[in-house]
């Protein structure tokens, strides 16, 4: 076909084919690129007037999308329409940031949609683009361990820690909890292998354990699921990072904001990192897409990207036969529709899950204030955990950190309660430090 007028860029068939019937029957020459890794070469090679791109995609996601166009001086002409179900505010401060001309709300209106694109195509005002940066091009490989002597857990055990649940408070609060203050940070064990989920401040007296008790976990995975503070904060003071002995593997998706090479950067030798010493173990950068990766022979990890405002990572991790999903700043909606398929997308990603471990930082009553923010309500997760993922087991994380006890306790008493009203079967937990979960595999 000739150069098109637009080119559309959205990974599901629905939208995106009606999004090109809709402009096509306006006039326009229209092309459509499902796989967003065609995205960039399609565009350079055939130069369309306009972009319309959604955010949340596998491989390369919209806001990459718009940044790779706005800082390359060939195409910085080119207008880009941002549209996506994520309509957090910071969203579309970001997309704007990256040079984006419009932000486009999902589900849109297919009534005005055509003249929305002739408005954006017709306009003049210019969009200053951001300055052009390369991410690091690194992919996960595998490694094998060697072992100074055996850890306590029998073969085909898992063992499931959390270090710290906690969302970030606006004040540093005073009062003592049973549930902990510390923030995101979850360890998965085996007898061979030690497996990190997030940075936040939990990650302290996980790394002074295993420095002091746990000396053969000598490879270190960490899986960031996106830099937010309150889950890199703990990072600069991993212990692990300071000892020779040790491998730090840190593996997270690149933000258009900031690559995850930038955040290491920052975390560990910045003048304002919260570490006066840069680390002297190795450590490696492996960032990641919306895929499957075989991390080390039978440990499989696969992620998606989450409903939360930045670019941020959902945790799948198979291991003896064992299926553990983190998840804990994600927002499941609960009224899914044909333009909103997180729900349906997630549900499948975490199905069947041994232990599910999500989002339920607001209560019911607090979740109607501040829906659509990022954050996910109690009875929305629960019946999501029973209806959507079938789970095993639900571990409910990321509590607000303004809650007191007694309101913790109260959101536990409720989820217990919707459960069984439900007639489902599924043991539920609130996310507590020190609470472990000792899995039995094959």
């Amino acid at each position: 076909m000739a150069n098109p007028d637009i080119m559309i860029i959205d990974d599901d068939p629905m939208v995106g084919e009606l999004s090109r019937d809709l402009l096509t029957d306006a006039g326009w020459q229209v092309e459509l690129i499902q796989d967003s890794m065609e995205a960039i070469p399609a565009i350079k090679a055939r130069t369309p007037r306009l972009i319309v791109t959604d955010i949340m995609m596998p491989g390369i996601t919209g806001m990459d999308i718009c940044k790779a166009v706005k800082s390359d001086p060939g195409l910085k002409h080119v207008k880009i329409i941002v549209v996506s179900g994520k309509s957090y505010e910071v969203e579309k401060q970001r997309a704007f940031q990256f040079g984006a001309d419009f932000f486009l709300q999902k589900p849109y209106n297919v009534e005005t949609f055509s003249g929305t694109v002739k408005e954006i195509l017709e306009s003049t005002g210019a969009v200053a683009a951001p300055p052009a940066a390369e991410p690091p091009k690194l992919e996960i490989v595998q490694e094998e361990d060697s072992f100074e002597q055996a850890s306590e857990l029998d073969p085909g055990q898992v063992r499931v820690t959390v270090w710290g649940a906690r969302g970030l408070p606006t004040m540093v609060p005073n009062a003592p909890s049973k549930y902990g203050r510390q923030t995101s940070c979850v360890s998965v064990e085996t007898r061979d292998h030690i497996f990190v989920f997030d940075a936040g401040t939990g990650i302290i007296p996980l790394g002074r354990e295993i420095v002091t008790k746990k000396k053969y976990y000598k490879q270190i995975w960490l899986f960031l699921t996106h830099f937010h503070l309150d889950h890199i904060l703990g990072l600069g003071n991993f212990a692990p990072i300071h000892d020779a002995k040790f491998a730090v593997h840190i593996v997270g998706a690149n933000d258009p904001e900031k690559s995850l090479k930038e955040m290491a950067q920052s975390a560990l030798y910045s003048s304002f990192a919260f570490t006066t010493h840069p680390p002297t173990a190795k450590v490696d950068l492996y960032e990641v897409l919306e895929d499957n990766y075989e991390l080390l022979p039978g440990v499989k990890v696969s992620t998606m990207y989450s409903n939360h405002p930045t670019s941020t990572l959902i945790y799948s991790i198979e291991i003896h036969g064992k299926k553990i999903v983190y998840a804990p700043d994600s927002e499941v909606w609960g009224d899914a529709t044909a333009f909103q398929d997180y729900d349906e997308k997630f549900g499948a990603f975490a199905k069947g899950a041994d232990l599910f471990i999500h989002d339920a930082n607001y209560n019911d009553k607090d979740y109607e204030v501040y829906k659509k923010e990022g954050h996910s309500s109690l009875s929305i997760t629960v019946d999501f955990a029973i209806s959507k993922v079938e789970a095993k087991e639900l571990l409910l994380f990321h509590l607000n950190a303004d809650y007191t006890d007694e309101q913790l306790d109260q959101m536990l008493a409720d989820a217990n309660a919707a459960i069984t009203a439900r007639g489902a079967q599924l043991p539920c937990h609130l996310a507590q430090e020190g609470r472990q979960f000792l899995m039995k595999g094959r």
